[in-house]
């Protein structure tokens, strides 16, 4: 028996078709989008860090480049950090509270 008969090359190029596959897949943290009311904002040498309170009363700790309102309603999107405590964000646009 050969060490690389065609069924061994099979088995090979299926096993790094696979293990190429789940690679390249691996998942990437996808944009989080949430509207909520900004509270307890503290300035950091950064940036800002604040609280977003959603409609389900979840409280969601944030960091921005930009200080939101006290109390101002906003969407925001962004990434969650690796251990999900706090949502950096690339998207910040404040609602009007008229509209509701």
């Amino acid at each position: 028996m050969k060490i690389f008969d065609r069924y061994s090359l099979l088995c090979i190029s299926v096993s790094m078709i696979i293990l190429m596959t789940v690679v390249i897949n691996g998942e990437e943290p996808e944009d989080k989008s949430i509207i909520g009311i900004a509270y307890d904002i503290k300035s950091t040498q950064n940036g800002y860090t604040f609280y977003l309170d959603d409609s389900s009363g979840k409280e969601v700790r944030c960091f921005n480049r930009t200080a939101p309102l006290e109390y101002g309603v906003y969407q925001v999107k962004g990434t969650p950090s690796d251990d999900g405590s706090m949502l950096f964000l690339n998207y910040m646009q404040e609602i009007d509270q008229n509209k509701f």
